[in-house]
């Protein structure tokens, strides 16, 4: 398994600071960098406004951790990944699976 966590990503966290209005603004601040496999996981196209949109997600398998945060960003070269699910894929506390989109910037 060490030998395929080729990518170094960066891990996000959202930090909400409350504004003038009454609500909360998101910024989101850099908690670690890691080792990590990515692979392409689906592609999928929808009509959005008349145009078409595409959606590309990500498997990311890294080392297990206990503490990974439940809402989280994760930084790949240019691509801004938001992660949707985090699991243990055989409750053996080795690796950490994250499916991720891409989100359109």
């Amino acid at each position: 398994m060490i030998g395929d966590l080729r990518s170094r990503l960066g891990l996000y966290v959202p930090q909400d600071t409350p504004d003038d209005l009454g609500g909360t603004q998101t910024q989101w601040s850099f908690l670690r960098a890691f080792w990590a496999k990515v692979e392409p996981n689906t592609l999928s196209e929808r009509r959005e406004n008349g145009r078409l949109a595409v959606t590309q997600s990500y498997k990311i398998t890294l080392r297990y951790r206990a503490d990974f945060p439940e809402r989280a960003r994760v930084i790949w070269g240019h691509r801004i990944l938001r992660v949707i699910t985090s699991s243990d894929p055989d409750n053996r506390q080795e690796r950490l699976h994250l499916i991720c989109e891409e989100e359109q910037q």
